[in-house]
């Protein structure tokens, strides 16, 4: 019998042999379609076995098979295929999956193929974010997108954000990054979307960016959200559970060692003891336990972990003629707390929907809503971590018959204020409704290409809070008697008071583009211009009362008319834009853009309103040159880019351009004399002020070698910023009264590098993949308004935008003889730091301070993601890490951790190498003043997300009538290698431990389609 082998679409085989139906060993060749070359590695499998072999390096296999089997033939980079076994030697050709060249990115006001792109564009798909268990989307992009700066301060539900900054920081102003969200600019809520919804971040960091002209000086995030398809509707739910710890609490001294330490800082200022006869009562037994607690206000403030839960549901699918995407999500948090009963809820929906109303014409209706309801507590984050670190350990947060303590003052027993029941409450309620309508008509009876497409954007949002101070009991214990005394109290004066708020905006966009795209030939023309313009305007207004008997009714009416007051305001930004890009490619190897831009802002004057910002990149596909095709073979893409733009940003306080006059009590107006409101002179206006420019460069090499065995691309950039506004005041004398407008006058410079490498295969069943990133970024201010008599050693200018301003040091005093032989503070005595006289004047005071070399913003981030796939069993990690970063880190309370007491100063005989100087606390000057003691190195390795997830067989769940069934369990930040300790190394607490921690979690999900 005669078989013959069926080629696929994808790949050629050449093979006509008379062989017989039974097993033996089946040989072949394996070569590159185009080049005849073998292909090394290559998978030779037995379809729906494990039965399989990689060729050699000659591209030959030996395979035990049954004649007549169907053999799968896959490589990266390369169409899979089907063949039959046959015996004898069979030639099989594999075409390349030109998948990975065809696949497009988004960019500015469009999409381009990525092979093609001359931009710096980061892109990342919503598949790989790995966003199961996180409640804030912007956590997943740190160690994702090469240049981008995610550095996440708290782990607060509601609150639990990161910082986003787009290579590093570059002005001294505002350096967020404009937010995009499915074309439309300046959308809020990025970081509550629906990670299902998601379907790829993509981040534009050079040239590529001057499309938004003057909102794109520090970068820009393009978001795009998934849309239906002419499928079949799909069902899809995915479903998680996550218990949330903080990745480091602050391990605070037990009563006994607060009150060693409290009575040697009254012993350094010359008081008496005042523990000396107590304190050992907690290592006999004999302590009064009525009175004296051992409290670790830690565990009373926060328990181990947290629930929270999401849920999504989306169905897509769709005809030809109207695609739908529909989806709704609801996420619940729990703070920490011990006993809490505040929360975080975010519930949206989500409605993306295509119509092919005739060959022509597209139209698009987009609908997203979204509620966040925030039970927060009416005492802020951060008096509660205050009053933490401020209560004595030996205060009892419950005593033994179990009334509550009256905490350090005002009846602040962290237990009544983190449980959020008796002091009132600060609820929260936002409300989103974005929408879009847009039309995409094809215009072929004028010329082949060209379309005309528009949107209008209606983008609301309300919020309103309200908040109840209320009165809560605790009890303070008589000694003398044995009696627990109740107080009525709280922070407010013992006032009950109730305060609203309410606020609403909405911004209009109106967008339209006239586009055209052809190609002739060897030449890909593309060609646009749009018109665009953006209206944001607001108002919000408040009532407050107090004095009331109760806290129900809790409605205004129903305070006292005593200090009762209300007030209001409104706001608006206008934005008017024209706009274009030009695109060119031959043979899709010689590439080139250019875009202009010419925005005009409200917030200038009329004369300096408007700006015109060019931006011009080029690409070179050296891969697609016939000596590299010919002499390199496992050259796959090589492409050489280059760029140039010029950026703007508009992002200043409105209406600097003119004098304004504020409104106080005071003035007598009228017949009969009345004190009224009246104006008196505010700010006076400056009308050159005008747009803070960047000039920016950048130049890259995008690399894939091997068939995605190795890729790469290196980039290094250079931004100039100028005309930056900022006050003139530092060299106006204080004592001439005169208070200046801002002007154009700051410099900024910021440049770095990025690499990026990439290692993708397949061997017989497994997948796996390895990637990494590095991001360099450096910035100096090159001028910045400084007083004359400031020294050189503290100038802003020279130095990075957020270095430190500290005293430098030189360890810590031992003697009398080392104090009064230099320079000291007037209190100084042994045990205490040491600072240097830098001007060399014989005196300790301001001018002594210097800067410092870092800021708490990484000049280097990093990160490191791999993964393998076997059978639909997948495991992946993602490390990430920051370095050239400092944190001011100053201990400042009354109980500190123990580490300080543990390490601290007693004697030059006990303790001479001490690493912290002797007791003291927040009242003490000497010790607790910013300087390099406290400046911890703020570098970090941290194990950012593992993922362990089962995708079960197609023949498993169509059993079970469904499509898909996946099982994922996650964790985050569950490794941290860093020299802080004390707290997270990302934190921006500048008072030890002094802000809500970072999040650590467990989560457990399931994906489930129909």
């Amino acid at each position: 019998m005669t078989v013959f082998a069926v080629p696929s679409l994808s790949g050629e085989i050449t093979a006509s042999y008379s062989v017989s139906q039974q097993s033996q060993t089946v040989k072949g060749v394996v070569v590159d379609k185009s080049t005849g070359e073998p292909i090394i590695g290559a998978n030779v499998v037995v379809k729906g076995t494990t039965n399989g072999v990689i060729t050699d390096f000659d591209g030959n296999y030996t395979l035990d098979a049954p004649v007549g089997s169907i053999l799968v033939i896959s490589y990266i980079g390369y169409q899979s295929i089907e063949v039959k076994a046959v015996a004898g030697v069979q030639q099989i050709r594999l075409g390349e999956d030109t998948q990975a060249l065809e696949e497009v990115v988004v960019v500015g006001y469009g999409v381009q193929k990525k092979a093609t792109v001359t931009g710096s564009v980061s892109t990342v798909k919503g598949s790989d974010l790995k966003t199961t268990g996180i409640a804030n989307i912007t956590n997943t992009f740190a160690g994702k997108l090469p240049g981008v700066v995610a550095t996440n301060r708290s782990g607060e539900p509601g609150n639990d954000y990161s910082d986003i900054l787009i290579r590093g920081k570059g002005s001294l102003n505002d350096n967020s990054p404009l937010i995009v969200i499915d074309g439309v600019a300046n959308r809020g809520g990025l970081e509550r979307l629906n990670p299902s919804d998601i379907e790829s971040v993509n981040v534009l960091k050079d040239a590529s960016a001057a499309i938004y002209g003057a909102q794109a000086a520090n970068g820009v995030i393009l978001v795009t959200t998934k849309r239906g398809t002419s499928d079949k509707p799909t069902i899809t739910y995915n479903g998680s559970f996550t218990l949330s710890g903080n990745t480091r609490t602050p391990d605070l001294m037990n009563a006994y060692q607060c009150m060693t330490w409290t009575d040697e800082i009254r012993k350094g200022n010359g008081q008496s003891p005042l523990y000396e006869n107590i304190k050992g009562g907690y290592l006999d037994g004999t302590i009064n336990r009525n009175q004296y607690g051992d409290t670790d206000w830690m565990d009373v403030v926060f328990r181990s972990v947290a629930p929270q839960t999401r849920h999504s549901l989306s169905v897509s699918g769709g005809s030809e003629k109207v695609k739908f995407y529909v989806s709704g999500d609801y996420s619940y948090q729990e703070p920490n707390y011990r006993n809490t009963s505040l929360d975080f809820q975010t519930g949206q929906v989500r409605s993306n929907i295509d119509a092919q109303i005739s060959d022509n014409l597209k139209i698009g209706v987009d609908l997203a809503a979204r509620r966040e309801k925030r039970n927060n507590s009416v005492i802020s984050t951060d008096d509660i971590f205050w009053e933490a670190f401020m209560a004595y350990p030996w205060l009892y947060d419950y005593y033994p018959n179990g009334l509550p303590g009256p905490g350090l003052a005002n009846g602040n027993n962290l237990a009544i204020l983190v449980a959020g029941k008796e002091t009132g409450y600060n609820r929260v309620n936002d409300t989103f409704v974005d929408s879009k309508f847009s039309f995409d008509l094809k215009l072929p009876w004028i010329t082949e290409g060209l379309s005309l497409s528009g949107y209008a954007a209606f983008d609301y949002h309300a919020r309103e809070q309200k908040q109840l101070w209320d009165v809560w009991d605790t009890y303070d214990y008589n000694a003398a008697t044995g009696e627990y005394i109740k107080k009525t109290t709280n922070m407010n004066g013992n006032n009950i008071s109730l305060r609203q708020d309410h606020d609403d905006n909405v911004t209009k966009t109106f967008h339209l583009k006239l586009d055209y795209q052809r190609t002739f030939g060897d030449h890909r023309v593309g060609a646009f211009v749009a018109y665009e313009q953006s209206k944001y305007e607001g108002e919000n207004f408040y009532g407050w009362r107090g004095y009331y008997l109760s806290n129900r009714p809790d409605y205004l009416d129903f305070g006292a008319d005593k200090e009762k007051t209300n007030g209001g305001r409104g706001y608006v930004t206008v934005r008017q834009n024209y706009f274009g890009r030009l695109n060119y490619a031959y043979k899709d190897r010689y590439m080139f853009e250019f875009t202009l831009r010419h925005d005009g802002s409200m917030n200038f004057a009329s004369n300096k309103r408007w700006g015109t910002f060019p931006g011009l990149s080029v690409g070179w596909r050296m891969s697609e040159e016939d000596f590299i095709k010919n002499n390199f073979s496992f050259i796959n893409d090589l492409k050489l880019r280059a760029s140039w733009g010029k950026l703007g940003n508009d992002r200043v306080d409105a209406f600097q351009y003119i004098s304004t006059y504020n409104m106080q009590n005071g003035a007598i107006l009228g017949e009969i004399p009345n004190i009224n409101k009246g104006f008196v002179p505010g700010r006076v206006g400056n009308p050159d002020i005008t747009w803070e420019k960047v000039d920016s460069k950048n130049i890259a090499v995008d690399g894939n070698f091997w068939n995605a065995l190795l890729g790469f691309t290196v980039e290094y950039f250079y931004q100039n910023r100028t005309d930056i506004l900022t006050p003139k005041q530092a060299s106006i004398p204080y004592y001439t009264g005169l208070t200046l407008p801002d002007q154009n006058i700051g410099e900024v410079s910021n440049q770095g590098v990025e690499l990026m490498l990439s290692h993708k295969n397949r061997i017989n069943d497994i997948n796996y993949f390895v990637s990494g990133n590095f991001t360099f970024t450096k910035n100096k201010i090159k001028f910045f308004d400084e007083a004359a008599n400031t020294p050189e050693w503290q100038r802003r200018t020279g130095h990075s935008i957020d270095s430190w301003l500290m005293y430098k040091t030189d360890g810590i005093y031992q003697s009398w003889d080392e104090i009064n032989s230099t320079p000291h503070m007037a209190n100084a005595q042994p045990g205490d730091i040491k600072y240097l006289d830098i001007d060399d004047n014989g005196v300790i005071n301001d001018n002594d301070r210097i800067r410092s070399k870092y800021g708490n913003v990484p000049q280097i981030v990093y990160g490191l993601n791999m993964g393998i796939e076997w059978k639909g069993l997948e495991f992946s990690m993602l490390w990430t890490g920051q370095a050239r970063a400092e944190q001011m880190i100053v201990p400042y309370s009354y109980n500190l951790d123990k580490e300080f007491y543990n390490n601290r100063w007693i004697s030059a005989e006990e303790t001479p190498n001490s690493k912290y100087p002797r007791a003291f606390d927040k009242d003490d000057y000497e010790n607790t003043r910013w300087s390099d003691f406290w400046l911890y190195d703020a570098s970090f390795i941290r194990l950012k997300n593992v993922e362990l997830a089962y995708t079960f067989p197609k023949s498993f769940v169509e059993k079970l009538k469904i499509q898909n069934l996946r099982l994922v369990l996650t964790g985050t930040n569950l490794l941290t290698f860093d020299k802080v300790k004390v707290q997270d190394p990302e934190s921006d607490a500048t008072s030890t431990g002094q802000k809500y921690p970072q999040a650590r979690t467990y989560t457990f999900g399931v994906n489930v389609s129909f």
